[in-house]
């Protein structure tokens, strides 16, 4: 792993904050805090510069609040500032992370994020016998941060971004050893970099061929039922000794039973929408029509919402997906 040096300097010029600054804009410029901060530029941008120069590091200012859908988490959004920072920083560094991951890592990547890991899934689906699928147990909130840290100063060897980092990391309200706030664009970042350690595992040890991970849920396929059966002992050994990572139970089952796998079930010949999905996609179209009938929303605005709602489950209702990013070997 080479480490890479001459990326502060970088992060902190006008140029890249200004493409920051629209990244972070996406979306959110109705928000009181950042009407707030586009009223005081150039200075509100020029503090933002300051922080990272002078080796400051993020304001740490979070807005938490609590979501239970799919299930409970406690969500840390960073302040307006923050979020500039954060996308200045990831701009620069994710060439590096990519260099690190392997194709079969998939989120928050570009070119490979849901669809793709539904075309790779699809893929395999349809060609191995059985599968083994693991899941990290709450994966964000208990993320060692010390031996986190240290991976990540052998992927970068300046003492200004390893310090911005260990400032990143600690979300709030949580134990000073373990987390990462969710809801951090370089949470995520982190989080595929950490277990690209367990990718390589399957990938160079293991020799897994048919493989996919989507953050923390990973997926094997194989025809040999003894094999999917040794790489579960071997992953489950390395994320608890090597990470300090606990797996929910694993399960290896047939194919012919179907795969639940990012929001879709996977059978050898076809792919739809799960239960958890199908359900979900009812409430929310039913929740705008009941919305549109009231007048709390206009009809043109009814269609862009359903017409966004529908187009996670498109691959389901036209089986349109593309075929997989590739699938040799890999790295």
């Amino acid at each position: 792993m080479r480490r890479e040096i001459d990326l502060w300097d970088r992060i902190g010029t006008w140029t890249n904050l200004e493409i920051a600054l629209a990244q972070a804009l996406r979306g959110k410029r109705t928000r009181g805090d950042v009407r707030a901060f586009l009223r005081r530029l150039p200075a509100s941008l020029v503090e933002v510069q300051d922080r990272l120069v002078n080796g400051l590091g993020p304001i740490g200012a979070f807005c938490t609040f609590t979501i239970y859908d799919p299930k409970e988490r406690l969500i840390a959004a960073p302040c307006f500032p923050d979020r500039v920072m954060h996308h200045a920083v990831i701009n620069v560094c994710e060439p590096v992370f990519e260099r690190w991951l392997v194709r079969q890592t998939f989120a928050c990547r570009q070119g490979l994020g849901l669809r793709a890991a539904i075309a790779e899934a699809r893929f395999w689906s349809a060609r191995c016998r059985w599968y083994l699928k693991l899941d990290v147990r709450h994966y964000f909130e208990t993320v060692p941060r010390e031996r986190l840290l240290s991976k990540v100063e052998r992927l970068f060897g300046e003492r200004e971004l390893i310090g911005w980092w260990a400032d990143v990391i600690q979300p709030p309200r949580q134990p000073a050893e373990r987390g990462m706030p969710i809801g951090a664009l370089t949470s995520q970042h982190l989080a595929n970099f950490y277990l690209g350690f367990l990718d390589r595992v399957v990938k160079a040890e293991l020799r897994i061929k048919a493989y996919a991970r989507y953050m923390d849920d990973l997926i094997l396929w194989h025809d040999d039922k003894d094999v999917l059966k040794a790489a579960r002992d071997r992953i489950v050994d390395f994320a608890r000794e090597e990470l300090g990572l606990a797996m929910k139970p694993p399960v290896l089952n047939s194919m012919g039973g179907g795969l639940d796998f990012v929001g879709f079930r996977f059978h050898p010949g076809w792919v739809g929408l799960n239960r958890r999905s199908r359900r979900r996609l009812r409430e929310k179209v039913r929740g705008l029509e009941r919305a549109w009938t009231r007048g709390s929303i206009s009809g043109l605005e009814l269609q862009q919402r359903v017409t966004a709602a529908l187009a996670f489950a498109e691959p389901a209702l036209t089986g349109r997906v593309l075929g997989p990013s590739c699938c040799g070997d890999g790295p």
